[in-house]
């Protein structure tokens, strides 16, 4: 349960800076706290299989590791959202850039490479939660 609890706590504390996509670093330290989860998977893997004692009193080994995986999985699907969210909302900014330096907006001409930058390093959390996630499952 304390792991559980734990994963929450970080679910709660992180999503203020998963759910802005203009800040990358601040994006990724928030990520970051969400894949501690899968740092410590072998840990709550140990916790969620019971000792006799445990299973004296009536812990049941397959709900707990139910849980443990139901938890995972919201926690992945909701890293994923998150930077697929952000990969759209800087893939429209940078179609809006583009068309403004079309028009000759020096502006928007210094700003397009950082954002294509930003979009880059989001395409690539994406590759790295699929390789967390893959490698949590086995």
């Amino acid at each position: 349960d304390s792991l559980l609890q734990e994963i929450n706590l970080l679910t709660n504390h992180s999503m203020a800076g998963i759910t802005q996509c203009e800040d990358f670093l601040m994006f990724q330290r928030a990520l970051k706290q969400l894949r501690e989860v899968d740092d410590k998977i072998i840990y709550a893997l140990n916790l969620s299989t019971p000792t006799a004692s445990m299973r004296a009193r009536g812990a049941s080994p397959g709900e707990m590791c139910a849980h443990l995986q139901d938890e995972l999985e919201v926690n992945y699907r909701t890293r994923e959202d998150r930077i697929s969210n952000c990969i759209t909302v800087l893939g429209d900014n940078i179609k809006v850039m583009k068309s403004k330096v079309d028009s000759g907006d020096i502006t928007a001409m210094t700003n397009l490479r950082p954002a294509q930058n930003t979009l880059r390093l989001m395409k690539n959390e994406l590759n790295v939660e699929e390789i967390i996630r893959d490698r949590s499952r086995q």
